[in-house]
């Protein structure tokens, strides 16, 4: 061996892992298989990109890893629509000159050209997903207000098989950005398999499962990321003796005409 070269000493690599890419079908990324990024205005920030239009998407997902002290390097605007919840830790949070405080479970939506700053004020690492896009005006609909909130507030709804709750209340047709959170008792799936137009960007926050994906099967646990492609037929079944949950993003209440 020569000096400094390192050796794995497991040569069982490849075959364990679980990272899948069908281009126009899905992706599914696990922690393990994700490349740390730095990006442009930040400090102390490490980056996971988990979603880009490189791969057919209409919108940019990141999980952002934020050292103590780490955060916005200067106050931000962008004319995208912007979405954040805190997977673990804390940020404090400052949009247009308002403060915020968001613990494990907190979030917001941000309407685009909105100036926003945080900083992890806390002592250890704080992990946050990040989602943009462009927001889709509609003549006669105004753009709302940015939320604030933690997801412990949001009621719960039965939904088919398993319980939601829309942290974007995309109910009203304002909000073309819809993210859930889907929970699942042991033993619970889907009543039908689902494909529809919408794409998703989907991070599992707890528990384990198996999804059914364009005709495969593939296990998913805490922490695992799936991009599903428009139309991508999908069925989700949840294991293991514990619920399941996960965060969803979908496009919704616009007509697909933008790109006529």
């Amino acid at each position: 061996m020569q000096k400094g070269m390192m050796v794995v000493s497991d040569a069982d690599i490849t075959s364990r892992c679980r990272s899948r890419n069908k281009p126009g079908e899905y992706m599914l990324l696990p922690r393990g298989n994700r490349v740390e990024h730095k990006l442009p205005h930040f400090q102390g920030v490490d980056a996971q990109v988990l979603t880009t239009p490189q791969i057919g998407a209409l919108f940019v997902e990141h999980e952002l890893l934020i050292q103590p002290n780490g955060g916005s390097a200067k106050p931000k605007s962008e004319d995208l629509e912007q979405f954040f919840f805190v997977l673990e830790g804390e940020i404090d949070f400052e949009l247009e000159g308002k403060k915020q405080k968001m613990v494990e479970g907190g979030f917001c939506w941000l309407p685009p050209k909105n100036t926003f700053q945080f900083i992890n004020k806390g002592d250890s690492l704080s992990r946050v997903v990040w989602v943009r896009r462009r927001y889709e005006e509609v003549e006669g609909i105004s753009i709302p207000d940015p939320i604030f909130a933690n997801e412990k507030d949001v009621p719960a709804k039965p939904v088919d098989t398993y319980m939601e709750q829309h942290l974007t209340p995309y109910e009203d047709l304002a909000f073309d950005l819809g993210i859930n959170l889907q929970v699942f008792d042991p033993g619970v799936y889907f009543s039908f398999v689902e494909s529809h137009v919408m794409e998703h960007g989907l991070y599992m926050l707890y528990g384990r499962g198996v999804y059914w994906l364009n005709g495969e099967y593939i296990e998913v646990q805490k922490d695992d990321y799936i991009y599903m492609a428009p139309w991508c037929p999908q069925f989700f079944y949840a294991t293991g003796w514990d619920k399941s949950a996960y965060l969803l993003y979908k496009d919704v209440n616009r007509d697909y005409t933008q790109s006529l």
